[in-house]
């Protein structure tokens, strides 16, 4: 009886410290198949190939532009890294995809320029250069943050620690391109909206007054919470956010058997390991991608209701899905806890109330979107400002050793 618990007690440490899944498989059908569709899986910041799936055919159901631009530009980013001999490792985890395909999306399928060749290609030279800029703040941020206390390689590799590009290569990368699209004499820019007339504006505010306009109901408010989860990837579409909400769930990794020089490798990963717990916890039982989803897209709804930003905004989902991804990051990089679970709820507020709208203030100045910068932005405040909390767990690497 002794002996079988200290076997499973060996087996649940193993599995709890054996780190990322690997997903280079040697076998060049399988190693596409996970590099599409984790790339895409890691859109929402975490690798399963059931997650991609799903994703892309919520989003197919939604546009079949956007649902091709998301494989083409994943590609073209993915085939970029090997191109210039990235870690092979990280090509197959999709690391070189999710930022490549949201640069793509933003161009081409995107609510921002007009579908046509000027933006086609811009999305396919975005994905591109996307993933080398992903790998510039890779670099950065894992070593800005290190801290290494002497010259042994020991001491500096147990003290060292990091924080998450997330998304950002994508959004600096589409600013600039943006940015700089506006100077071209292509055919990019729709026209700009009329803007509201003076008598339907709330009294000393350049917002539309819509009180007598529309009334919340629980269903128009679920509504709203779906098509936030879709807007992740630019999609105004309730469905597609349903078939996200059911990825994050089901969020298996099947990690595959690696062959290493004809040698099979057990990764010691059940089959039902999920990607959301994958990174502090294995064995956890806790499918709740889906649900931290669904809680951080109601609470920038509920949000923008309570401030009384536009109904327009609200209910095309546009208020939701920079709060998805922060409730998802904050959840899944550390350890879930009650603290954790705390503070993920008190950032996605905090990005709610005053960070997204101070971004869409200062972006809209030039003209351009605020994208998922206010996601990256809270989460990093988050990351940094949890490595002196010690009662909240840090991820393994993340905000502290």
């Amino acid at each position: 009886m002794i002996g079988a618990l200290e076997a499973l007690l060996f087996s649940v440490v193993t599995l709890q410290i054996a780190g990322p899944a690997d997903y280079s498989t040697g076998n060049p059908a399988m190693d596409f198949f996970y590099t599409l569709f984790n790339g895409i899986s890691e859109v929402p910041l975490f690798s399963s190939p059931i997650n991609g799936i799903l994703i892309l055919a919520g989003v197919f159901i939604a546009s079949r532009y956007a649902g091709a631009m998301m494989v083409i530009a994943g590609l073209v980013g993915a085939g970029m890294a090997i191109l210039l001999g990235a870690p092979y490792g990280l090509v197959t985890f999709g690391l070189f995809g999710y930022n490549s395909i949201l640069t793509g999306m933003a161009f081409w399928s995107g609510p921002f320029t007009k579908t046509n060749k000027a933006t086609f290609w811009l999305s396919i030279y975005g994905a591109a250069a996307t993933a080398v800029v992903w790998m510039a703040f890779s670099h950065l941020m894992g070593d800005m943050f290190s801290q290494c206390l002497g010259p042994p390689e020991a001491a500096c590799t147990a003290n060292s620690w990091a924080i998450p590009g997330f998304t950002s290569s994508f959004i600096f990368t589409t600013w600039a391109m943006m940015f700089a699209s506006q100077r071209y004499g292509r055919d990019i820019w729709p026209g700009p909206p009329p803007p509201p007339t003076t008598a339907k504006l709330i009294a000393a505010s350049s917002n539309p007054d819509t009180k007598d306009d529309f009334k919340w109901t629980a269903k128009e408010f679920t509504v709203a919470t779906l098509k936030g989860v879709s807007q992740v990837t630019f999609v105004e579409n309730w469905k597609t956010g349903l078939f996200w909400v059911i990825g994050l769930t089901l969020a298996f990794e099947l990690a595959p058997l690696v062959d290493v020089n004809g040698d099979p490798m057990n990764q010691d990963r059940p089959w039902w390991t999920n990607g959301f717990t994958a990174g502090w916890n294995p064995l956890s039982p806790l499918y709740l991608g889906g649900v931290m989803a669904l809680v951080g897209s109601a609470i920038g709804a509920a949000c923008a209701i309570l401030t009384k930003i536009p109904t327009a905004e609200i209910r095309l989902g546009l208020h939701g899905f920079n709060q998805v991804l922060v409730m998802i990051a904050l959840t899944s990089f550390l350890p879930l806890t009650w603290q954790s679970f705390l503070i993920a709820v008190f950032m996605t507020v905090a990005c709610s109330l005053f960070v997204m709208p101070a971004l869409q203030r200062f972006f809209g100045n030039w003209g351009l979107p605020a994208l998922t910068g206010p996601f990256v932005f809270t989460a990093w405040v988050a990351l940094l400002g949890i490595s002196g909390f010690e009662n909240i767990p840090a991820g393994i690497g993340w905000s502290r050793p």
